[in-house]
């Protein structure tokens, strides 16, 4: 592969930190609403007893 084809596929470091970034948000996100719902759920059935 010559420098040049190298150089047309390379992808900027910014987007690689915004990538990043969102995919932490969504991951801590994702915790946040699993951890909700399972203390709805635990909540509900506490309440059943």
């Amino acid at each position: 592969m010559t420098k040049n084809n190298l150089k047309n596929t390379s992808i900027p470091i910014s987007q690689i930190g915004n990538f990043t970034k969102h995919a932490v948000e969504s991951f801590e996100e994702n915790i946040v609403n699993q951890h909700n719902y399972l203390e709805k759920v635990h909540n509900n059935l506490s309440s059943k007893k």
